[in-house]
């Protein structure tokens, strides 16, 4: 039989024992919920174009193709760039917004797009790419860390002497993972969906050819 002291003692082990565990699981449940903020607050992003997509991905222009100037528009009637919000949390979202000239930040990475594929930017005969901007829209969905999506969609022409000779809409599209409201996974994502945008125009047969020939130069 045992003795009653160490019965004693093994049952105040024992729920010492599941004491500690309970503790331990309360900790590690409130440090999770530390760790995922309750809301979001707006982010203003400046716009710098950098690129992000693998040269090799772009389609080198056609020896005779020419453009003689980039001409872009902001034709969106929402400015905002897009929603933060929390996964998980009925939480209200906030806003992201663009904090320079959106319409220059993609001139930008038009024209180091056509660099990059060899298209000529100098013969003043040559048709202008007009690029009108229709949509961008992001979203960072907030946990322990952020989920970033972005999107650009705008309509393109290559235009001469008043004469459009090609015309169509293209898209982007890019994601990336990192640190919560960071200023720099915006930029990421944004000018790796702008990346991708021209990448899709450069590719696209009929602007190749119009690219050459455009008002019948």
């Amino acid at each position: 039989m045992a003795h009653p002291s160490l019965s004693l003692q093994r049952a105040y082990s024992f729920a010492g024992g599941h004491h500690m565990r309970n503790l331990l699981w309360t900790l590690a449940l409130g440090l999770v919920a530390c760790s995922t903020p309750s809301g979001v607050t707006p982010i203003s992003v400046p716009l710098q174009y950098k690129l992000q997509a693998s040269p090799g991905e772009f389609t080198a222009a056609p020896p005779c193709a020419e453009v003689a100037d980039v001409v872009v528009s902001d034709a969106r009637t929402e400015k905002s760039l897009g929603k933060r919000f929390v996964e998980g949390r009925n939480a209200a979202s906030a806003p992201v917004t663009a904090s320079n000239d959106v319409a220059a930040w993609v001139r930008a990475g038009a024209l180091d797009a056509l660099k990059r594929a060899g298209a000529g930017t100098s013969k003043s005969v040559a048709p202008t790419l007009t690029i009108s901007i229709d949509q961008i829209t992001t979203s960072e969905n907030v946990l322990h860390r952020s989920g970033y999506e972005g999107r650009i969609v705008f309509t393109a022409e290559l235009q001469r002497a008043g004469s459009v000779c090609w015309k169509d809409r293209v898209d982007g599209f890019s994601e990336n993972y990192g640190y919560s409201g960071s200023v720099e996974n915006y930029q990421e994502t944004l000018n790796h969906a702008l990346d991708r945008a021209m990448i899709h125009l450069l590719a696209n047969p009929d602007f190749r050819k119009a690219a050459c020939s455009c008002g019948g130069a």
